[in-house]
């Protein structure tokens, strides 16, 4: 049976690139953003259902769940699956240690300092703000934005809905909940400049047999001949720079203002120093 192993974290944290590098070692399929937490709760939300209540078989229906993720994988070709989506909101990790009975659950966190994230978000909105605002974000009126403005971008970008908030909330819950502790975080700024210790260190943690991979030949993410659809959200997010492996420089300054807003957010460093 394979194994099935997680990712989770920030956007603009290296998902892309780790995905990427893990995809060279022929045992290991590392997916795209994946569905399935979104699969999960459907399927977990039908028992809210008139339907369902009438003769509530919960033994079945959770059994079903239950093989979501064999079944999603079936055909997929490898002794090791990294499944990468938001599994580590407090609701959807919930979700998972009910259904998810492969395994035992591994979730590698992929963590970058906010205000790089930020300014790599603004770098991604510099050709066509509106367009990407318009398909990421539910805005009550659209109208008011100065797209053209770094710092009202930057308070949508931030915004209580964004995957930046959304991430932070869900890892401050993890750390302060304290209930579930089979994680790690992973910096960046480790993945880029050091990935051979870095990579070694997940294969330790997903007790995976090492495997030598080459940091100068990164190629685009493709899984099973799919690769990412990225007009939909109107703009390359998922674009790897071929070639070697180095840190992406974004070409937007921060500004002063939201700097002093959103500094000393990384709580997880907290945690690293104190292991």
């Amino acid at each position: 049976m394979k194994k099935i192993y997680f990712i989770s974290g920030f956007p603009r944290a290296g998902n892309t690139v780790l995905t990427s590098i893990l995809n060279q070692n022929p045992k290991i399929k590392a997916t795209a953003h994946s569905i399935l937490p979104d699969v999960i709760k459907q399927l977990d939300d039908i028992k809210k259902l008139n339907i369902y209540k009438n003769f509530p078989d919960e033994k079945s229906f959770d059994n079903l769940i239950q093989k979501t993720f064999t079944n999603y994988y079936d055909q997929w070709d490898a002794d090791y699956i990294i499944e990468r989506g938001d599994w580590i909101t407090p609701y959807n990790l919930k979700l998972l240690q009910k259904y998810f009975k492969n395994n035992k659950i591994k979730i590698v966190i992929l963590v970058r300092d906010v205000l790089d994230m930020l300014g790599s978000m603004l770098n991604v909105c510099r050709r066509n703000a509106e367009f990407y605002i318009n398909r990421q974000y539910e805005l009550s009126d659209k109208s008011k934005v100065i797209f053209g403005k770094k710092e009202e971008l930057s308070e949508i970008i931030m915004s209580r809905d964004s995957y930046i908030y959304t991430t932070l909330y869900s890892i401050n819950h993890l750390i302060k909940e304290d209930t579930f502790k089979d994680y790690i975080f992973v910096e960046y700024n480790d993945l880029v400049s050091k990935p051979g210790s870095t990579l070694k260190n997940i294969y330790n943690f997903f007790d995976i047999k090492h495997f030598k991979h080459n940091f100068n030949n990164i190629k685009e993410f493709e899984i099973n001949g799919v690769k990412y659809e990225d007009s939909i959200l109107g703009g390359k997010m998922h674009t790897v720079k071929t070639g070697k492996l180095e840190r992406q420089e974004y070409q937007v300054k921060v500004p002063q203002r939201v700097v002093d807003k959103y500094s000393g957010l990384e709580v997880w460093r907290k945690i690293n120093n104190e292991k």
